[in-house]
């Protein structure tokens, strides 16, 4: 492992599982704490769920987190306490920012208000970003990214200064990129102060750590432009703060 990285594997994981639904976390999350891990910058939450169909988290309330959803597979329907309504499915972002409370609901049941999506289950990963502004106004938004920019490189998903990202975030010095890569395709990661580079299906190499598989994460920090490269066809997600 290189200086100025650090790798979490999928199997050191905190794991909560109820009927129709797993969730894994990336860092301390309700039950499960450990004070080396409760975040990584502003980034508090990295959970990966799976949800069967007709199961999911009913009506629970959020306040003062920028809470970024994006769907590996399968699709998930969204309703809120302000009347937002969304599916979120493969390459389309999702953002709620809480700010002085909402209510959400989220359920793989989408395929009822559409019959063409399948009945199966729904692989997502949500993260959590600490706001600059505590007790703004809810807000909700979703966007559509073209699958051509994802797999060309990395696309600026979700920011608070990069205005060519798809949807704005509340965190200033925040900006998420999400990219899709053919086995030997290579990206150069962003320049940024702090890194956290998740693997959300396939597997890549990431220069001074090593492979990482599914689920597998790395913290960079002073490591901006290290390389990744894809082992198999691979989806990686990239948070980077600080300016």
């Amino acid at each position: 492992m290189g200086t100025g990285v650090v790798v979490r594997r999928a199997g050191e994981r905190f794991v909560t599982s109820a009927p129709g639904r797993t969730s894994w976390h990336a860092f301390s999350f309700g039950e499960h704490y450990d004070p080396a891990r409760v975040g990584f910058g502003p980034l508090l939450v990295c959970n990966t769920d799976l949800i069967a169909a007709d199961h999911g988290y009913p009506d629970h309330p959020h306040r003062d987190a920028e809470i970024l959803t994006w769907v590996l597979a399968g699709s998930l329907r969204h309703s809120d306490s302000f009347g937002n309504v969304g599916v979120v499915h493969p390459g389309l972002a999702q953002r709620m920012s809480a700010g002085s409370g909402i209510v959400h609901a989220e359920v793989n049941d989408a395929y009822r208000l559409d019959p063409e999506r399948p009945v199966a289950p729904v692989s997502f990963v949500q993260m959590w970003v600490s706001p600059d502004r505590s007790g703004a106004t809810p807000g909700y938004a979703q966007r559509e990214l073209a699958p051509a920019d994802l797999d060309a490189g990395l696309v600026p998903v979700a920011s608070g200064r990069d205005r060519d990202a798809a949807i704005d975030l509340g965190t200033r010095d925040a900006t998420f990129w999400a990219t899709r890569l053919g086995a030997g395709e290579a990206r150069r990661l962003p320049d940024a102060p702090a890194l956290f580079v998740l693997v959300g299906r396939g597997r890549i190499e990431l220069e001074g750590a090593g492979p990482l598989g599914a689920g597998d994460h790395g913290e960079l920090r002073d490591r901006g432009g290290s390389m990744i490269t894809a082992l198999d066809p691979a989806e990686v997600l990239v948070w980077g703060f600080g300016r």
